[in-house]
């Protein structure tokens, strides 16, 4: 059994090739390590053409996207965000009876906060007789020692009622009584009349003209600093606290506010407990005041405080004296400037103590007078007088 069992492995060997172990090990090696090298060609070439054809790709922002810049340094104060423009629409025809001057316009573009409100089609007065406007229009000539005159539209007389003025003038809320100074001495006498009462000393007018209180019962002057004079007692008051480095002072017609200019040409509001900023004007920041606006003299205020006129300046204007003739109309809330619908342009505007505003306007045919109610009728619309159209708007009255 063993002889025929190794015979027969004899004869197994023999049918059998030879084979070298160890080079069919390196040969399958090789083999192996061919194929994962193809394999890892193909991969690397098919992540190359997913790349190429862009059905892959790292999350990319959209081009010409940058990150976000600041607009307002942190220490500044919060303010509403600028608006995206958006398209103007039509305006709304004027209803009956006038237009506001408030510009409560629902309709209005969108806009940056220093651009004006766009007036809408000019009104349409309840009268357009000049006798119709009640009380007195005072004019001033231009320049230094100007004549004061004075309209009366009821008869449309134009009368001088102050030669070489020696300084800047209050007329008080009833057109009665007028108060300027000579050489430091604040006067006082009836309007037209060369009979003066001499009331305060040291007073200086080139940062605040004597202003009366809406009764007629004060007036505000600058005495080395803002004082108020009470005129039946001749008592002094200087104005307390930050108060005192203001100036260009007005009265709202009921009295409770104060509005006056600093000296970087913006405007506060003070009722005597706080005082307010009115946005806008006079702020240096691009963002916020892109058109450089300022104020840097007000010249009357409505009968609450919530509207006040102003020569309209810029920033580059700091420092300079400027006009005295008011052509705009400033919210104090917002610091927007409020649209006046009269055709022309606007040479003049003021508040008379009971909120009413005279506005003067000028076209080619010549300067004109409208009229409007604190609630913002257009009472009256009249031809200017030609005796008084080179002069300039200085007060309204009763």
């Amino acid at each position: 059994m063993t002889d025929y069992l190794r015979e027969s492995l004899h004869e197994l060997a023999d049918e059998v090739a030879p084979a070298d172990i160890y080079a069919r090990a390196v040969r399958r090696s090789r083999r192996i390590a061919r194929q994962e090298a193809v394999i890892g060609t193909l991969a690397a070439l098919a992540t190359l053409a997913l790349l190429v054809s862009g059905l892959w790709r790292l999350p990319a922002r959209e081009a010409g996207h940058n990150a976000p810049i600041a607009l307002v340094s942190s220490s500044a104060p919060v303010r509403e965000p600028l608006p995206s423009p958006s398209p103007v629409p039509s305006a709304p025809a004027p209803a009956a009876g006038g237009e506001q001057y408030s510009g409560s316009l629902t309709t209005a573009p969108t806009r940056r906060k220093s651009q004006p409100r766009i007036a809408r089609t000019p009104a349409t007065p309840q009268s357009r007789a000049l006798a119709d406007l009640p009380g007195h229009v005072f004019y001033e000539q231009s320049g230094s020692r100007p004549d004061v005159v004075r309209l009366s539209p009821a008869d449309g007389d134009a009368d001088t009622v102050l030669s070489d003025a020696p300084s800047a003038v209050g007329i008080s809320p009833d057109g009665s009584r007028i108060a300027y100074a000579v050489d430091g001495a604040l006067l006082v006498g009836e309007t037209g009349s060369e009979r003066t009462e001499q009331v305060a000393t040291g007073v200086t007018t080139a940062a605040q003209a004597p202003v009366w209180s809406p009764e007629g019962d004060r007036l505000l002057i600058n005495a080395s600093s803002p004082t108020i004079l009470q005129i039946g007692s001749g008592t002094l008051t200087p104005l307390a606290g930050g108060l005192a480095a203001g100036q260009h002072f007005r009265w709202s017609g009921d009295g409770n506010k104060l509005v006056y200019a600093t000296a970087y040409c913006s405007l506060k509001v003070t009722t005597g407990d706080s005082d307010a900023v009115v946005p806008v004007l006079g702020d240096r920041q691009p963002v916020d005041n892109p058109d450089g606006l300022a104020a840097c003299k007000p010249t009357s205020v409505d009968a609450t405080g919530g509207h006040v006129t102003v020569p309209l300046q810029t920033t580059g204007d700091i420092g300079s004296a400027g006009p005295d003739t008011a052509d705009a109309v400033i919210d104090t809330i917002t610091g927007d400037l409020e649209p006046l619908p009269v055709a022309g342009a606007v040479v003049g505007a003021v508040f008379d103590p009971d909120g009413n505003l005279l506005v003067r306007s000028r076209t080619d045919d010549g300067t004109a007078l409208s009229l409007f109610s604190p609630v913002g009728k257009l009472l009256v619309q009249a031809p200017e007088p030609a005796a008084v159209r080179d002069l300039d708007l200085l007060a309204y009255t009763r």
